[in-house]
C-alpha cells in the first residue's frame, strides 16, 4: 500500500513535533516535513512541495486554502480544530481541494491516519463531534508538574527529570503519570502538545 506523504503545518514546534511523532506512529504515513504555516513561509515554500496531503493546526485556515486553490495540483487537506462553525464553511467552499477533512485536536493517531487517507483518496471526511480542549485554568497541572513538563518538552528523559529538579526517579515517573492522566494522553508526546495547545508551557 502506498504511504501517504504528509507535509504538517503548525505555527508552534511543539505541536507540530507532536503531531509528527502521531504520524510516524502509522505504517500508512510518510512524513513529509513540517512548515510553520505563515503566509509568507507557505506561499514561497508550497508551490516547490508535492506531498499528497496536509495535515493542518492554525489560525490561517483562509489563506492556506488561497494558497492552495492557485496550485496546478493541490495536495489533500486534512484540518485539525476546534470552531466548525467557522472552519468547515471555508473547507465545504473550497473546491479545487481533491479531498479534505476535519477533526478535534484531541484525535489519535489512528484517526489522524484514516483521515489522511481517506482525504488523500478524494474524499470528505468529518468528525461530526470533535471535542475540543477546554480552555487552560490554574488547577489543571500542579507548579511541580508545570515544572515536569517543561523539562518533558525539551526531551528529557525521566531521570534526568529527576536529577533536575532533585527528587527520586520514583517521584519523577509518578510526576508523568499524573500528567499524562490528567491531560488525557497516551503518551509524553500527546501530553506535550496537548501541554501546548492549552498555554501551559511557554513556547
Amino acid at each position: 500500500m502506498k504511504k501517504i506523504c504528509t507535509l504538517i503545518v503548525a505555527p508552534y514546534a511543539p505541536v507540530r513535533a507532536g503531531l509528527a511523532a502521531l504520524l510516524r506512529e502509522s505504517d500508512a504515513i510518510c512524513v513529509q516535513g513540517e512548515l510553520p504555516g505563515n503566509t509568507e513561509t507557505l506561499t514561497r515554500m508550497l508551490p516547490g512541495l508535492t506531498p499528497d496531503a496536509i495535515l493542518y493546526d492554525g489560525d490561517g485556515l483562509e489563506q492556506l486554502i488561497g494558497i492552495l486553490s492557485r496550485m496546478s495540483e493541490p495536495p489533500a487537506l486534512v484540518v485539525l480544530g476546534e470552531t466548525p462553525n467557522r472552519e468547515l464553511p471555508l473547507l465545504q467552499a473550497a473546491n479545487t481541494l481533491p479531498g479534505w477533512g476535519y477533526l478535534g485536536r484531541d484525535s489519535d493517531a489512528t484517526t489522524l491516519a484514516l483521515a489522511l487517507q481517506s482525504a488523500a483518496a478524494g474524499l470528505v471526511v468529518h468528525e461530526a463531534q470533535a471535542s475540543s480542549i477546554p480552555p487552560p485554568t490554574d488547577d489543571v497541572l500542579t507548579p511541580r508538574e508545570l515544572e515536569v513538563i517543561a523539562l518533558m518538552a525539551q526531551g528529557l528523559p525521566n531521570k534526568l527529570i529527576a536529577y533536575k529538579l532533585g527528587v527520586t526517579l520514583h517521584t519523577a515517573k509518578f510526576h508523568v503519570a499524573q500528567i499524562l492522566a490528567k491531560l488525557g494522553a497516551a503518551s509524553r508526546t500527546e501530553a506535550v502538545t496537548s501541554g501546548a495547545r492549552r498555554g501551559l508551557i511557554a513556547l
